[in-house]
């Protein structure tokens, strides 16, 4: 009597529901039928997700009407993580979960569970969930995954994660469950944004200490003042290396600035024989002028390993009149690698940014006397 009480009850629950007095959502999902030695990436994934093989259940109801459930029940929309703006930590509030999370998921690698946000993943121009249109429809992804709804509050990659979760238990294929999500009422992350100065990165350093001792995970986009000299900023960047953790998230930049971690390239790359691919050089120089380094591959050569690089250098008057070609020629690798005297302030590489006119991915600051 009682699997048939069960059974008719969720036959009359609707596909998705919510509760704006609780701040929760109910959803139904459908097990994949998954044996418990499956490495699973997905708790939940949409219907028609063509992931069903590494999924534990797909949702009864589309992915954009469990996004509308969750803000009509006023649950706090959180952020993704975001590769263009250097959000790598998805950040949100604290959700609920019933039945448990570790009733369903077995974690397997020994290493403590941490909360589960609400992030809302990635959206378009209209404010439409990616995984509402796109695989694979994404509702619970158990790695860092753009456009995923929940997230773990961490930044787990994707390669470093697999094998960790796998079923809790065998859930037959076909069997539909209802899962509610309910916000605990407290926010995970605490938004700060410390501005670091010439001469002052002493003080930026202890407020944001203190900050962090007060309590919540901190959700930090730090600043760099376009009057630091890019000696200073390597002082910072490579404090705020240290200091990044799921304590202290380091999240995104200041428009028309440069992610922190844009000051700490790899040494080694230097070596352009070290290079995945080659990007184009900006060399800064002292009198305002300016170098753009093109380096050629030639691959041709017979039975080679490495390709003949041929350096070709166009200089310029200015950055100004230099941003062109370095747009033209970082299209391909969406990289600049710029160099730099260790006095020259960032208001001179933000104002190159600038002048580029469009999008560039990454960005890595070298000194160069």
């Amino acid at each position: 009597m009682t699997s048939l009480f069960i059974a008719a009850a969720l036959a009359a629950t609707s596909p998705v529901s919510y509760n704006a007095e609780e701040h929760s959502v109910t959803f139904t999902a459908t097990a994949v039928g998954m044996p418990t030695s499956a490495q699973i990436e997905f708790l939940f994934a949409g219907k028609d997700s063509d992931h069903d093989y590494e999924t534990l259940f797909l949702t009864d109801a589309d992915v954009g009407e469990i996004a509308k459930a969750f803000e009509k029940a006023g649950i706090p929309t959180g952020k993704p993580i975001d590769a263009a703006s250097a959000r790598l930590w998805p950040v949100g509030d604290e959700l609920e979960m019933t039945p448990a999370f570790d009733t369903l998921i077995k974690e397997t690698f020994g290493e403590p569970l941490v909360p589960i946000s609400y992030t809302g993943g990635k959206r378009d121009a209209s404010g439409i969930p990616d995984a509402s249109t796109n695989m694979p429809l994404a509702v619970f992804a158990l790695y860092s995954m753009p456009q995923s709804l929940m997230q773990f509050d961490d930044a787990l990659d994707q390669s470093a994660t697999y094998g960790r979760f796998r079923p809790a238990a065998e859930f037959t294929k076909g069997e539909r469950r209802a899962f509610t999500f309910k916000w605990k009422g407290k926010s995970l992350n605490k938004p700060v944004t410390p501005v670091f100065e010439p001469g002052k990165l002493p003080e930026a350093f202890a407020a944001l200490k203190k900050t962090a001792e007060e309590g919540p995970e901190l959700d930090v986009t730090p600043t760099f003042s376009g009057e630091l000299a890019l000696s200073e900023a390597i002082t910072a960047a490579n404090a705020l290396s240290v200091l990044d953790s799921r304590k202290v998230k380091m999240n995104g930049y200041k428009e028309g600035e440069l992610f922190f971690q844009a000051y700490l390239p790899k040494e080694s790359w230097r070596d352009r024989t070290q290079r995945l691919c080659q990007p184009p050089e900006v060399h800064m120089k002292a009198d305002g002028s300016c170098v753009v380094t093109e380096i050629l591959e030639d691959w041709s050569g017979e039975g080679t390993l490495d390709p003949k690089l041929t350096i070709v250098e166009h200089p310029f008057k200015s950055d100004a009149e230099a941003a062109a070609k370095i747009g033209d020629l970082s299209e391909k690798t969406q990289t600049v690698l710029v160099y730099a005297a260790p006095a020259t302030q960032l208001n001179r590489i933000y104002a190159l940014r600038k002048a580029i006119g469009r999008f560039i991915l990454n960005w890595y600051v070298y000194t160069e006397q």
